[in-house]
């Protein structure tokens, strides 16, 4: 999966609407929450793809180190993020611990918590 800029979130409303209105699930290095994208007025349409943003704050530390995490969540998202493309918004926030932790590692606790996440959405419609 490519992360487009259709496929970003750049908007502070919509990123307070997700962690508002949506489901989170937390992990040892990330916290990921999830809300549904508002269906298309028309009944024929499909449904719009799902975007996805990370929010580094600079508790994690230094420029360099929020970089890196940026671009490892994003290549964990491009790898692993095929199961919450269709109709979410996606917010992936790695905690203090994933400064120090290895891609093996973030990679693990995103799939756990996607699943997760999926699960519990599941359990609720």
């Amino acid at each position: 999966m490519k992360l487009t800029r259709r496929r970003t979130m750049k908007r502070a409303s919509e990123f307070a609407m997700v962690r508002a209105e949506g489901s989170s699930a937390a992990g040892r290095f990330l916290v990921l929450s999830s809300a549904p994208l508002p269906l298309p007025a028309d009944s024929d349409a499909q449904p719009a793809v799902s975007r996805f943003g990370i929010i580094t704050t600079r508790k994690l530390g230094h420029a360099v180190v929020r970089n890196l995490l940026r671009r490892r969540v994003r290549e964990i998202l491009r790898a692993h993020g095929e199961p919450l493309a269709l109709g979410r918004y996606v917010v992936v926030i790695p905690r203090i611990y994933a400064a120090t932790a290895s891609y093996e590692q973030l990679e693990r606790d995103f799939i756990k918590q996607m699943h997760r996440l999926l699960r519990t959405e599941n359990k609720a419609c």
